[in-house]
């Protein structure tokens, strides 16, 4: 059964049923000031849906995922938000959008209907992207627990989404039939960009990797030269566009950033 483990910071955590497929979200609130209502600490980690601790102040990235791991709750596929920022997300967003549009117009003006229709195929997988403002955060409790460096102090409200072990990654950019791929254990980037089938004004030779904590990397797609770089499940392969005017230049990089923000 699905969770929704809140930590309020004041921070309380809890967890109850939610109806969403095969995810759950942890909500963290924080409060600098302290709470006259905290509530008892209830932990019973056989029982999920009834999972709740409360803190009296903003308390460490350390102890938060302690809670969940203590809950028996692997968080190594999770990604930590903090929905204040989105706004900023959607504003980029639509800035992308308008730059493709225009990009679109550019052109068709010229003759060069197929990367119309490219960025017209790219603009449909955006404006249905679901986000979520990723903090960085290192999920392995160990590596937090040594390195203060690791471990923020949680103010503000955060949320949480865990979901299990994805069997897929996801393909994206200029690619067709975009969307989600089996996951193949001992896979490289290499092996999933040959088999793309690609639009239109895609780049060839370079395919983008967005793994799952965040870290943004390349691989090259040659045959004779490939390199093995590795591929974690729920990773995301994008395929940009390979030329660009100079006022769009950077495209490619502001796609990456709200692919790097998708949400579980």
């Amino acid at each position: 059964m699905n969770k929704l483990l809140i930590v309020s910071a004041l921070l309380a955590l809890l967890v109850s049923s939610l109806s969403v497929a095969n995810t759950a979200a942890v909500q963290v609130t924080g409060s600098a000031a302290p709470s006259h209502d905290a509530t008892p600490v209830t932990l019973q980690p056989s029982d999920l849906s009834q999972l709740s601790q409360t803190y009296n102040e903003p308390v460490r990235w350390q102890q938060v995922l302690g809670h969940i791991y203590n809950a028996g709750i692997d968080p190594r596929w999770s990604v930590l938000t903090k929905p204040a920022e989105l706004p900023e997300l959607t504003q980029l967003r639509d800035s992308v959008l308008q730059d493709l549009h225009q990009l679109g117009q550019l052109w068709a003006r010229q003759g060069k209907h197929d990367l119309l229709r490219s960025a017209t195929a790219l603009s449909e997988q955006l404006a249905q992207l679901p986000l979520a403002a990723r903090q960085p955060v290192t999920l392995d409790y160990d590596v937090v627990r040594l390195d203060i460096s690791n471990n923020p102090l949680l103010q503000g409200e955060y949320q949480l989404l865990l979901q299990p072990r994805p069997n897929y990654v996801w393909a994206q950019g200029l690619v067709r039939l975009p969307g989600k791929r089996p996951f193949v254990g001992g896979g490289f980037a290499y092996d999933y960009g040959r088999r793309l089938s690609l639009l239109p004004g895609a780049d060839k030779q370079q395919l983008w990797i967005i793994q799952p904590d965040g870290e943004v990397m390349t691989s090259p797609i040659n045959a004779f030269e490939p390199e093995f770089v590795g591929i974690a499940p729920g990773a995301t392969l994008y395929v940009g566009f390979t030329r660009l005017p100079k006022a769009y230049a950077d495209l490619n990089q502001r796609i990456i950033t709200l692919l790097a923000n998708r949400e579980l």
